[in-house]
This record gives structure tokens, sequence and C-alpha cells, in this order.
């Protein structure tokens, strides 16, 4: 393990440089336009070429480190290590596309969910939702629909967390939660876990950059990186049922991704309502509402703490879980509001 995090040190760096350089060359940029971007110039969208050479570079050296009994921990299996990152690498190879020449949203999502089935139709049953467990002690077996749900479920969370890429590092400081929540419950002597640490200093360092207007992380990183965590939440999720663990269930899951979540469903009503495309972009995102109430950098400290702070308070007080998503939806009510409270004052 230590061999491996000490190697990331150097890696990481290396392979951001890598990325700069490969988007450079096959012009890779977001430009910026009159409604919505407001960048002045053009910048690279760098980050899903850096994060897709992170997971097949890591996942491979750390199955190499395995044989050479360097770094010993649980592997995935042949085929559903194949089956995984073929899946990241689509995923990535349509989040470019969408980079360079803007797929259509509904068939973009209709394309993602055919390509998460037939991916969820391969692997092992570790990686889908076969039942869920709430923290009430009901359980619902969902039987032969349990692919159909689970590429779903991953479907709306891609399409959640690409609505909430809309200012520098939200997204990616948005990762560094969910991956360092989901690792303080991952199985120790999993792969996950190590790729976990490798992909927070990665993103860390990406934020930091991308804050400055660097470079940008675009779909294609917004596409592998969910695509990674679904997976990833789903596989604890069921390694704890089999263990009889009680940190996730639906409720807590919910908590996890509420924020990103509830802003695309209130913002799909709110468009449905006023009789408009409730795929087409707007600027009545929360990250929007904030930024103009408060500033970049205090919406990117609001927007994470509102995600990061309940959910920490939940792995310590598993009990109040119910408070704390009442809690956390009376905070996201709250912070709508500022929106009006704005209009109010101008």
């Amino acid at each position: 393990m230590t061999l491996t995090i000490l190697l990331s040190f150097f890696t990481i760096p290396i392979f951001l440089f890598i990325s700069f350089k490969i988007a450079k060359i096959i012009n890779l940029y977001d430009h910026p336009n009159q409604k919505r971007k407001i960048h002045v110039k053009p910048v690279l969208l760098v980050g899903g070429i850096f994060f897709e050479i992170i997971f097949l570079s890591y996942f491979i050296l750390l199955s190499f480190f395995n044989i050479l009994n360097i770094d010993n921990y649980l592997l995935l299996d042949t085929q559903n290590s194949i089956v995984l990152l073929t899946t990241l690498s689509v995923v990535f190879a349509i989040g470019l596309y969408d980079d360079k020449k803007n797929i259509q949203p509904i068939i973009k999502l209709v394309l993602i969910f055919i390509i998460f089935s037939v991916s969820l139709s391969f692997i092992d049953n570790t990686f889908i939702i076969q039942n869920l467990k709430s923290f009430f002690k009901q359980d619902l077996q969902l039987n032969s629909y349990s692919i159909f749900f689970t590429a779903f479920c991953f479907t709306v969370l891609l399409n959640a967390i690409n609505m909430a890429d809309g200012i520098n590092s939200l997204s990616s400081i948005i990762f560094v939660i969910w991956i360092f929540c989901l690792n303080l419950i991952t199985p120790t002597t999993s792969i996950f876990f190590l790729i976990n640490i490798v992909l927070v200093y990665a993103l860390i360092i990406f934020a930091a950059l991308n804050y400055q207007n660097k470079f940008f992380l675009g779909d294609s990183g917004c596409y592998v990186l969910i695509t990674y965590v679904s997976f990833l939440t789903v596989y604890i999720y069921n390694i704890g049922l089999s263990k009889n663990l009680n940190y996730l269930n639906v409720e807590s899951i919910f908590l996890l991704f509420m924020i990103p979540g509830v802003d695309m469903l209130r913002l799909f009503f709110k468009r449905s309502i006023n009789k408009k495309n409730p795929f087409e972009a707007d600027n009545n995102h929360l990250h929007h509402i904030l930024i103009k109430r408060l500033g970049n950098f205090n919406t990117l400290v609001i927007y994470g703490g509102s995600i990061f702070i309940p959910w920490i308070l939940y792995y310590f007080f598993i009990s109040r879980l119910p408070y704390l998503i009442i809690f956390s939806l009376l905070i996201y009510i709250f912070l709508i509001q500022l929106k009006k409270d704005n209009h109010e004052t101008n």
C-alpha cells in the first residue's frame, strides 16, 4: 500500500502533464459563449483524459504488484476487471465525443443507459442492486428488474453530477467528498481502497488548478468519474449486505448524493411546468444561485459542506439518519431561497 501511494505522488503530475499535451494535440477546448459560459477564452478539457489514464494505469499496475507480491489486496477477477475498465473507457469516449461535438442530451442518456445495461449483464452480481435495504429494516427484492434499476440509477446520477458541473472546481470537490466518504467504509483489503486514495489526491490537484482556470473537467471527466463512483457505491453496498453491516442503505446513499440529485429533480419539474425542455441548460442551478449571491469560493465551501457534513455526521451517528436527511433538505430549501432574496434586494 505504501509503495502505491508514494508512487502516485510522482505519477499523477506526470499523467496530468501528458493529458494536457494530448488535449492540445486533439484540439479539445471548451469555447465560451454568451449564454452560460463565463470564461472569456477557450480552456482545455483535460479531465477525461487524465482520469481515464489513471484508471487504466492503476488497475493494471496494482494487478502487477499483486502478482509480484509487492502489495497484496483483493483484486477483481479478470472478467469483472475487463467489464469495468471497458465500461469506463466507452463512457469516457462518449463524453469525449460530447466535449467535441455536443450530443443531444436525451440521445446521450439513452446511449449511456444502454451501455450500463449491457455492462451489468456481464459483470458479477456484486455490482448490481438486487435488494433495496432500508434504514427502517424493510427490504425489497428487485429480482429480474435489478439490472434495469441499477442502470437507471447510474444514468440518473450521471445526469445529476453533469448538471452540477457548472463552475470551476465544484464537480471535482464533489467527487473528492463522495470518494472520501465511500472510502471510509470500503474494505481496506480491496483494490478500490487504494484506487480511492489515488483518486482523492489526483482530484485535489485537479481542483486546485481548475479553480485557477488552467483547464476543465469536461463531460468526459464527469462521465468516467461518476461511472466509477456508481460501480463503487453498489460494490460497497453489496459487500455491506453480505457482512450485515449497517453503513450503506437506501437512505444513506440518498443522503450522500442528495444535493445534486434533488437540484436536478427541482429543475426538471420547474422546466416542465414552464413548458420548457427539461434537458435544456439554464442558469437556475443551485451553484448558479449561490455564486451570484456569495461568490465562487463561498459557493464551493457551502455546496461541498452541504454534502460532506451531513454524511460525516451520519458516519458517527448512524441512528440519526432520518433527521440528517430532513436537515439536509432544509438546508437545500434555504439555499434555494437566496435567489428570491436576491431578487427582492435588487
